[in-house]
């Protein structure tokens, strides 16, 4: 990757939103063709897959839907590299230390956190990095902060950015962080991933020493941090506060922007689609299309009208080579709106009802409730060795459930008794009085209410 390709990127993402639906439509077509001979001439996967579909195809509806427990179970055919192979994809990611390292030095690798039951393995090529990082600059920090107040601000607070996710793996956000110190080491200073694993008075505490002038998190991670700044434990003067990862609610929304005094932006994408939308002033999400295709479909991936809430959402990446995401579903419930944002954008808006990781509410010390965020908890039982999926439910004020399945060279028995251990001890470490951890014999299933799968979630009543 080079100055002159990113710089290449951010002009064409605002040529793209100059030129209007014309600039738009005849780019994200030219692009899918491209994308589609590619994915023909370098996967074996995907070329058998489109077997019968025709040279000149005229949509993207031609093409079949493809999930990600197939692509998976067929990577080294996925990929369009010959010299990219799953088991030394896997030798590259089990090794903490190259976190931010490029495998074969030109591809950038990155796990997903399984939330919808099956984990995934992800490479981008260096091309769709400077796509995604000229869609973040160009269409969502410029929209958040040019202006002269904010500037300032970040100038005075030396741009100091605090991010709480995942630190221990190769998640998307953590990997992109590393990458960035790894080039640049003096970026470390002032740019900070913080765990969102970490007990609470520990993150508290190193927030309050770095003083973030911008944060990022999970939404369910930073409803916490507010409440911590409600409560005047936590001392921060954001300028901005992002939520990714989760489903942002109107009401938590309004909460983080009351303890923090400042605005709360939202983002919607995923690790197989980073830079997917963008957030308006007007609090509206608007999908790249330029760069992705975006399909609300029903459970038998029929096309759902604008105005309706889809069962799943299909999301073609157009500036990925390596591994070609094309009408993959990522498993969310979303709605397209048909009427025009009042902020004039070109991009179709995108209103999201996706999965939103549960907070789950444990008792502490003294009755105190000591909240828990979902995806962190989530991963903290993924990275048990030996596990392939897993499902957590909380039953009680002190109890919870573990739904899970085993590696095929794993023994069942031990598996349990290791992913007992790290989810009681990483409860105490949050200050949870202990918590009567249990493992399930049926493996993970859909929620009972919704049909659909969640990871994590409550059926404790507030």
């Amino acid at each position: 990757m080079s100055v002159r390709t990113d710089v290449s990127a951010a002009c064409d993402c605002r040529r793209a939103a100059r030129e209007g639906q014309a600039g738009i439509v005849g780019r994200q077509r030219r692009r899918l063709r491209e994308l589609v001979d590619y994915a023909r001439a370098g996967s074996p996967l995907l070329a058998e897959r489109y077997r019968d579909v025709p040279e000149h195809f005229s949509g993207v509806d031609q093409l079949p839907v493809i999930t990600k427990g197939e692509l998976m179970a067929d990577f080294d055919d996925w990929v369009t590299d010959r010299a990219v192979r799953r088991d030394r994809v896997e030798t590259f990611i089990a090794d903490p230390s190259l976190i931010g390292s490029d495998f074969l030095g030109r591809y950038i690798v990155c796990t997903t956190s399984g939330a919808t039951g099956t984990p995934a393995i992800l490479l981008h090529d260096h091309g769709a990095l400077a796509v995604y990082n000229a869609l973040g600059y160009v269409r969502s920090v410029s929209t958040a902060l040019l202006s002269l107040p904010t500037l300032w601000a970040l100038a005075r607070g030396k741009g100091r950015m605090a991010a709480v996710f995942v630190t221990d793996g190769h998640y998307l956000a953590n990997t992109m962080i590393a990458r960035r110190h790894r080039m640049l080491p003096w970026r470390a200073r002032s740019q900070r991933l913080f765990s969102a694993l970490a007990p609470l008075s520990t993150l508290v505490a190193e927030l309050n020493d770095f003083q973030p002038v911008l944060l990022s998190g999970y939404p369910s991670v930073l409803q916490v941090l507010a409440q911590e700044q409600a409560a005047g434990r936590l001392h921060l003067r954001p300028i901005l506060v992002s939520a990714a990862g989760e489903t942002l609610t109107s009401t938590v929304r309004q909460q983080i922007s009351a303890a923090f005094g400042c605005r709360v932006g939202n983002y919607y994408g995923a690790s197989e689609a980073p830079g997917l939308t963008n957030e308006c002033a007007h609090q509206r999400l608007h999908v790249n299309t330029d760069w992705y295709i975006v399909e609300p479909v029903d459970a038998n991936h029929q096309p759902t009208p604008p105005g309706r809430v889809s069962d799943d959402v299909l999301v073609t990446n157009l500036a990925n080579r390596i591994q070609p995401v094309i009408r993959y579903p990522l498993g969310d419930r979303v709605t397209m709106r048909s009427a025009a944002c009042p902020c004039g954008s070109p991009f179709p808006e995108i209103d999201v009802r996706g999965r939103t990781g549960d907070v789950l509410r444990f008792t502490g010390a003294a009755g105190r409730v000591v909240d828990v965020s979902g995806l962190a908890i989530a991963t903290v039982a993924e990275q048990t060795p030996g596990m392939a999926r897993c499902q957590l439910v909380q039953t009680g004020p002190a109890r919870l459930v573990v739904r899970l399945t085993v590696q095929p060279t794993a023994t069942r028995g031990e598996v349990e008794d290791r992913v007992r251990a790290r989810l009681r001890d990483h409860l105490a470490g949050l200050g949870a009085s202990p918590v009567d951890v249990q493992v399930a014999a049926e493996p993970p299933r859909v929620h009972p209410r919704s049909g659909k799968f969640r990871q994590v979630y409550s059926e404790v009543k507030p």
